[in-house]
């Protein structure tokens, strides 16, 4: 099944690709391992599904360190199986 692709201004596309070496250039620049990348990018997601649930600030700020702090603990305890899945990258 093939998703339909829309068509943007280039203007869009111009500035997505900015925000995207942005991003990739503030995690290479802090020298940042792939271990590292993975777990920001899990916990953006994983908030990003909980912003239709959490609507002020505050909360936000205190879900997010409990998030982190689950990556983080979920991480070590599959250490073994996430290891082997980055290898294969």
């Amino acid at each position: 099944m093939e998703e339909e692709e829309e068509e943007i201004s280039p203007e869009l596309n111009k500035k997505i690709g900015k925000k995207v070496e942005k991003v990739f250039d503030r995690f290479l620049s802090k020298g940042e391992s792939i271990e590292g990348i993975i777990k920001a990018l899990i916990v953006e997601k994983v908030m990003n599904i909980l912003g239709a649930l959490i609507r002020r600030p505050v909360v936000k700020k205190i879900a997010k360190k409990v998030v982190k702090k689950a990556v983080n603990r979920y991480w070590e305890n599959h250490r073994e199986i996430l290891d082997k899945k980055i290898e294969a990258l």
